[in-house]
């Protein structure tokens, strides 16, 4: 990490808080989101990442869907309180509530449902090319999130979100397509399962 940061130029706190409460700023403004992504995902144990494509959509209520398109088709949605998560490949579907799968990183990143300021403390600043990136760390420990760099456009459009959890595995999301402040179908959030798929409450064998 010693040798990353001689590459890039640390910039003074002040400008930190300062971008960072510019992008705290553009966020609170969304309400709903439609994302199209790339996600990669680098274990610390296995030299090849692993790839995966799709589109999450979210609201301000805390309502959400992902769908993955590559390499399985999966979807999780979420009206809010509970979670369903639909392997369409192998026609199995798990009912999960909510605290037992998302967490106030996530929730503030990717879903806008809480605010930055009151997820995260910026940690430093950096450029990256034309790339502004947000180092921040959870002002609560999460078990699953050690530290979180937010690539930023001249605009403050999220360009990419690097997590990277207390395994030391790295994920990074790439937002490829953005579309703020939609309206949303009103069956989005909500999925109808087919009578030929297996459904089972977390919890329960």
């Amino acid at each position: 990490m010693g040798f990353i940061l001689l590459l890039f130029f640390l910039l003074p706190l002040t400008a930190v808080s300062s971008t960072f409460k510019e992008l705290e700023k553009k966020l609170s403004d969304v309400k709903t989101v439609k994302v199209v992504f790339i996600q990669k995902t680098r274990y610390s144990w296995y030299p090849k990442p692993e790839l995966s494509k799709g589109v999450f959509y979210a609201t301000k209520e805390g309502k959400f869907r992902i769908d993955y398109t590559y390499p399985d088709r999966v979807s999780i949605v979420s009206n809010g309180k509970e979670i369903i998560i639909l392997n369409k490949e192998d026609k199995e579907a798990i009912i999960d509530s909510v605290e037992n799968n998302t967490s106030p990183v996530i929730e503030s990143l990717f879903f806008f449902a809480k605010p930055l300021g009151e997820v995260f403390e910026p940690m430093g600043e950096m450029h990256k090319g034309y790339l502004k990136v947000l180092i921040l760390k959870p002002k609560r420990r999460d078990e699953n999130i050690k530290k979180v760099f937010v690539e930023l456009e001249e605009d403050l459009e999220v360009k990419r979100v690097r997590v990277i959890d207390s395994e030391d595995t790295e994920t990074t999301v790439e937002f490829i397509e953005i579309r703020k402040n939609y309206t949303p179908s009103s069956g989005l959030f909500r999925i109808d399962l087919p009578p030929d798929v297996k459904v089972r409450r977390a919890g329960r064998l």
